[in-house]
């Protein structure tokens, strides 16, 4: 998720269990915990695979946020040990920020590796898109409450109303999600293929089905209330562009897409492009993999990202359309 969305998140867990003990600054704490697994944005790697494959990886490990904690936890306690006093508050106000971090990002599309170490690729439940207000929006309210409102009591109440109120939103998303997914199940386009259902942007009324076959890719949306068959749209998936060609940067991309990827040719370079994250015609992820070598083969090349498509009057306007 954004990272405003895991700020007041952390703000909000971390004032659920620690706000009476310890005051209002444990708002700022859990903020700041909220926010740190995505410090691993800083990290900048030799490749744009390895940049976009390697983020949440090891920082949005549970493993590792779970002995990072600890570690904070032990080393507060050694530095005051006047908080004894609130062991169980101290901890929560330490781990929970830090741990709903990846557990949130995990119900988006774009998936976590929670498990790392483990090799499991990652989890998404994607049942939320990575920036949606009516998610944050009530958090960041009973968030704000808490911080400037003398009656604390009443706000305390407020924000684990809202937190509970957040969880819902997850799981309705998610009953959705599992909905269409029934709907669809006996559709002959997604039967024995690869299926992606995912929320659009910035809502969980209008979803985006992506159904993926070798040689082509069929994308409709659709909505729980619709009762209509699926209008599809057929797209090629570009493989018979890769004439056998293979590197350890596909293999990565392929393992972290679950091979949702479009391939394209521009100037003799091949492009790989994500196709879980985007809306027809603006996907943002797109990475150059191998150039065309001595007019006969694909030489693998060190990866780099593809300038971002511009949301222009064109894109926008099939945006629009698909949502009729």
């Amino acid at each position: 998720m954004d990272s405003l969305t895991q700020i007041v998140l952390g703000a909000s867990v971390a004032g659920v269990v620690g706000i009476k003990p310890f005051g209002r600054k444990v708002l700022i704490v859990g903020a700041l915990l909220g926010t740190l697994p995505d410090l691993d944005v800083l990290l900048h790697y030799e490749t744009a695979v390895e940049n976009l494959t390697y983020h949440r990886g090891f920082s949005h490990s549970i493993f590792v946020l779970s002995l990072l904690s600890l570690c904070l936890y032990w080393f507060i306690l050694y530095l005051k040990p006047a908080l004894s006093s609130h062991k169980k508050s101290l901890l929560g106000v330490i781990a929970l920020p830090l741990i709903t971090h990846p557990l949130l990002d995990s119900f988006t599309t774009y998936g976590t590796q929670l498990l790392w170490p483990m090799t499991s690729p990652p989890i998404s439940f994607s049942s939320v898109f990575i920036i949606d207000p009516l998610y944050t929006l009530p958090l960041l309210v009973a968030v704000l409450g808490l911080w400037i409102n003398k009656d604390a009591i009443r706000w305390q109440r407020v924000n684990r109303a809202m937190l509970v109120l957040s969880c819902l939103y997850l799981a309705q998303g998610k009953i959705q999600h599992w909905f269409i997914e029934q709907k669809i199940s006996h559709d002959p386009i997604v039967e024995n293929h690869k299926l992606l259902i995912t929320p659009t942007p910035f809502n969980t009324l209008k979803w985006r089905v992506v159904s993926y076959h070798e040689q082509v890719y069929y994308e409709a949306f659709t909505n729980v209330l619709d009762t209509q068959p699926l209008t599809w749209v057929r797209n090629n998936t570009g493989r018979d562009l890769l004439d056998n060609f293979n590197s350890e940067e596909l293999q990565r991309l392929e393992w972290f897409t679950g091979g949702l990827i479009q391939f394209t040719e521009k100037e003799g370079i091949l492009i790989a492009t994500d196709l879980r994250i985007g809306v027809p015609k603006v996907y943002p992820f797109s990475l150059t993999l191998a150039k065309w070598q001595d007019h006969s083969y694909w030489k693998a090349i060190p990866s780099e990202n593809v300038l971002k498509p511009k949301v222009n009057w064109t894109s926008f306007s099939d945006f629009l359309t698909a949502y009729k």
